[in-house]
Formats: structure tokens, sequence, C-alpha cells
């Protein structure tokens, strides 16, 4: 299921100047999941290296979990309450996490930043 243009996300990502800044040091791999499917984002020095569809064995530092329709709902131009923010979202118990604390904390700013930048190339 595609819930966003990954071409576009992919250029608005490399060329987003507040990504560029918060995820400069980001060295790792986000995987995000969509009920059964998954893609797997992989970082250098800040920059996308890579998004390909998960696979059951990847390993990631920051893993992000929820159905279908919480993310349909979170990626909505003006999304309903507790699906404004990743974290949020969390908190409320529509997505689940598991990974590197310090990771996810760190790079908040930027993973923010990157689900914003998805939210504008949903489809």
């Amino acid at each position: 299921m595609t819930l966003f243009d990954e071409a576009r996300f992919i250029a608005r990502l490399h060329d987003d100047g507040e990504f560029q800044i918060a995820a400069r040091y980001l060295n790792g791999a986000l995987k995000l999941f969509f009920g059964d499917e998954s893609c797997l984002m992989t970082f250098r020095d800040g920059r996308l290296t890579s998004l390909v569809p998960g696979v059951m064995f990847d390993s990631a530092d920051v893993t992000i979990r929820g159905p279908v329709a919480h993310w349909q709902s979170f990626l909505k131009p003006i999304p309903p309450p507790f699906f404004h923010d990743i974290f949020a979202g969390i908190v409320s118990r529509n997505f689940e996490w598991f990974g590197n604390s310090e990771t996810f904390f760190a790079y908040y700013g930027a993973f923010r930043r990157l689900f914003q930048l998805m939210r504008e190339c949903a489809v």
C-alpha cells in the first residue's frame, strides 16, 4: 500500500535545509510499519541513502509501527487530534515505537521534519 509518493518524498528530504541541519550526524536506520507492510530508511551523515521495502530481518535503530488507518490519519493535511505529531501518536497508543531511545530523542527534530515532509507527499 502506497501512502506517500516515495520519489517526491526523497527529493523533498534531500532538498530540505531544516531536515539536513537536524539530521546532520544521523547514521542508522528508521523502519516504519504500515500495518503488515514496512519500509526501511537508511541514513549516512544525515542523508537518506536508501528507502526500500522492509523485510523480516531488517535491523533498525528506531522502528515505528501502526495500523494503516492510523497512518492515513497521521498523513492527512490537517490531522485529527493525537495524529498531528508522531510522539503524540505514540503517547496516545496509536503508534508503537521500538529501538534506541538515545537515537530517537537526539534526532527527534529530524524525524519530526521527515514526517512533515512525508505528510506533504501523501497520496
